[in-house]
């Protein structure tokens, strides 16, 4: 009954998300009074930031960052203090979330380690400066952390590694180091692989608690720490650290409705209020992000590869609209019923052809090349033909096979039409003709390759391209680093969005099966589960076993005569029973073993079998001495010796009194196996975070986790009843042997 209540409540509160008539804030000094609460990670640097500035206010400490984003969420909490690049990726997903304006406290994110690593540090600095110089922190930060294509990158494995290193990391904190596909990727991930590049080195990657963490590195158990960690005064006394490897602030996350509305550049008769707090893709790599940024502040940007794919999510209800160039949102409604575009041009821009910066000579050569077609008329043709009805006009000839001047090779997408698209097994459409018009005219051949759009500018970056087309804006920051042409078509943003009522109504069951979905369907979720699982089983059994034998020698010494043996069974007793597991296991692992290679749950089993041995013995004790000393006596004057005194009398009836308290802590062990992730153990409650972490919903994950504990709990019960009643002779069934007549 208690588990359904559970249940139900969880239910309730998974239903109702809505927080009506909460107050507005203005802003973060609000936060400072009585009757706001604002939650921080356990030991992190933006724990210390809000008890400096918001000492009226009240805290609340948070071991998981999941937990964190999921109480502002459900209106727990009114704030939650953490690194602005790690709350980006939470709005991102998260439409009813925001990042509070300004900051609270600068950050120095940099690479921790022991004190005396000063020549290890010299060369994680140095791959840091090359890092940054090349583009690569660049790269990296648009990928993950703006979520521009987050995915990495397949990276070589250092063939012959001159040194091991042992890098502690959260797995909890999406983008910068999380779990999927069964294995942890992320911006810190990519950012640790790199650098074993560098130094030529084998990782060993050990994931643990946050304050766990800290410890690990001071204590030198690792290496290298590697999980947002801020540089501060008082951390420099005890680690030392990198110079800076992620520029961030520490910054607010609140609950958006707490937040006063943004204007929109979209007024009431565009219907521009429908996107506050709503997803609007943005093509990954455009220049529509900008455009959202200025136009519609109040909407959450959501990253596709391509203009198909944001038709289906707009089509399936996944987001409110998208931003798309007018000629192509034209081309999308005709082919897709139910879906249209607002009418107001949210920026005009002009499409140009892009070249590396090598390419000066080519660019100028496509300029000459595009007034003389200009003048000629030849442009107005190409707009004529492709911009217009006929759908039989719209045909190329084949690209040539030869060039008396060379070959351009052209990088384009295939998702833009009627700009570039695929038909009947070609590349045609408006840029492919003028650029063919383009090499047509200075005698080259061109060579036409089709990619994502956001691989065109780093293809020209690289050499891989001569020349890239397919609807490319002029902006300062892409003229950085690479040139363009004059424009050749003057076009506007617009946003494409679902007619009124062409969706389907959602509901609570279907957005309950979506929820299941992606918590366990999604990547294989469940695989996490049964591995966390099997990691529980493990500990609890293998700890069971070692544990009631030492427990029995325990036993033995406190009952023994002698003072060498009761006293020292007595303080192993008290000290076990008088010290937290948690605590307890941090000890062995961090002091004990602190510099031994060793599993971690090699030292969970020691640890859980030495804490279940000191309860074991004491029980046995207790059931022991509940057996009259007459029947030893008795058995005495039968003959028997002390052994088979103890085994055929005294144990037999130990058991019927030890085996109840028994099955209580041995369930009670299992339960407290849910703290092994101190010590960088993935066990099933631990599990449980990591898919909450990625999808910060809390109903699947928790509800299945208690449930997982009940059954298996449930399992281990009954079977040790069946034990119980074994050696119960009150519950066993007896069988009257008769004496046979002959």
């Amino acid at each position: 009954m208690a588990l359904l209540a559970l249940f139900l409540l969880t239910l309730l509160s998974a239903c109702s998300t809505e927080n009506g008539g909460v107050p507005v804030l203005t802003g973060s000094a609000e936060l400072n009074a009585s009757g706001h609460t604002i939650g921080v990670p356990q030991g992190a640097a933006a724990m210390t930031a809000v008890e400096r500035q918001f000492p009226q206010s009240r805290i609340e400490y948070f071991q998981s960052l999941s937990d964190g984003y999921l109480s502002v969420k459900q209106g727990k909490i009114d704030a939650f203090a953490f690194d602005r690049h790690s709350l980006l990726h939470v709005v991102r997903q998260n439409s009813d979330l925001a990042i509070m304006d300004g900051k609270i406290a600068d950050e120095y994110i940099g690479v921790g380690s022991a004190l005396g690593r000063e020549a290890l540090m010299k060369k994680v600095n140095a791959f840091i400066r090359q890092y940054r110089a090349d583009g690569t922190y660049r790269d990296m930060y648009d990928r993950w952390i703006l979520g521009k294509n987050p995915r990495m990158p397949a990276l070589a494995e250092p063939k012959h590694p001159t040194l091991t290193l042992r890098i502690g990391i959260d797995g909890l904190n999406e983008p910068m180091s999380f779990y999927s596909d069964g294995q942890f990727t992320g911006f810190d991930i990519e950012f640790i692989r790199r650098l074993a590049l560098f130094l030529n080195a084998k990782i060993i990657l050990q994931q643990m608690e946050f304050s766990a963490l800290i410890i690990a590195a001071e204590t030198g158990k690792i290496d290298l720490l590697v999980a947002s960690l801020n540089k501060t005064e008082e951390r420099q006394e005890k680690m030392r650290f990198s110079d800076p490897y992620v520029d961030s602030e520490i910054s607010l996350l609140v609950r958006k409705d707490r937040l006063p509305p943004k204007a929109s550049a979209l007024g009431p008769d565009d219907e521009g209020s429908r996107f506050d707090g709503k997803k609007v893709g943005i093509l990954t790599g455009s220049s529509y992000e900008s455009v959202l940024r200025e136009q519609m502040p109040g909407a959450v940007p959501e990253y596709f590869n391509s203009f198909s794919d944001e038709t289906g999510a707009l089509k399936a209800g996944k987001i409110e609209g998208f931003l798309v160039d007018e000629p192509i949102a034209r081309d999308i409604v005709n082919s897709n019923p139910g879906v249209t575009y607002l009418k107001k041009i949210l920026r005009s821009d002009g499409y140009a052809f892009a070249f590396p910066k090598e390419q000066a000579a080519l660019r100028d050569e496509v300029n000459a090349a595009l007034k003389d077609l200009e003048e000629g008329g030849e442009i107005e043709k190409i707009d004529a033909r492709w911009f217009g009805r006929d759908e039989a006009a719209k045909v190329l000839p084949d690209l040539k096979r030869e060039g008396s001047n060379g070959v351009i090779r052209l990088a384009t997408n295939s998702s833009s039409p009627p700009f570039v698209y695929h038909q009947n097994g070609k590349l045609v459409g408006y840029d492919i003709a003028l650029a063919m018009k383009i090499a047509e005219k200075l005698g080259r051949r061109l060579e036409v390759a089709d990619m994502d759009f956001g691989a065109l500018i780093p293809s020209l970056v690289s050499g891989k391209s001569d020349m890239a087309a397919s609807c490319i804006t002029v902006t300062e920051e892409r003229a950085r680093s690479i040139l363009f042409s004059k424009p050749y078509y003057r076009g506007g943003v617009v946003v494409l969005v679902a007619e009124r009522g062409s969706r389907q109504v959602g509901n609570f069951w279907l957005g309950l099966r979506e929820s299941f979905r992606r918590t366990f369907l999604v990547e294989d979720r469940y695989r996490l589960v049964l591995q966390g699982l099997w990691v529980t089983l493990v500990i609890t059994l293998f700890s069971a076993l070692i544990g009631t034998g030492l427990g029995f020698g325990v036993c033995l010494m406190r009952r023994a005569k002698t003072p060498w043996a009761v006293i020292p069974a007595r303080v192993f007793i008290r000290a076990i029973q008088g010290t937290p597991i948690v605590v307890f296991l941090m000890i062995l692992y961090y002091i004990v073993f602190g510099q031994v290679d060793i599993d971690g749950i090699l030292v969970a089993i020691v640890g859980f079998s030495i804490n279940f041995a000191a309860y074991v013995s004491e029980m046995m004790r207790a059931g022991i001495e509940a057996v009259d000393k007459g029947q030893h006596e008795a058995a005495a004057a039968l003959g028997f010796n002390r052994l088979q005194t103890f085994t055929r009398i005294t144990f037999p009836q130990a058991a019927r009194y030890v085996l109840p308290v028994f099955k209580g802590e041995f369930i009670s062990m299992l339960k407290m196996t849910s703290v092994v992730g101190y010590i960088a153990i993935q066990d099933l409650t631990k599990m449980s975070d990591i898919i909450r972490s990625r999808t910060y919903e809390a109903f699947f994950p928790l509800i299945v986790t208690a449930l997982i504990y009940f059954a298996v709990a449930y399992l281990l019960t009954h079977l040790l009843a069946l034990l119980e009643a074994k050696v119960d002779p009150q519950r066993r069934k007896r069988m009257v042997k008769g004496v046979a007549q002959p």
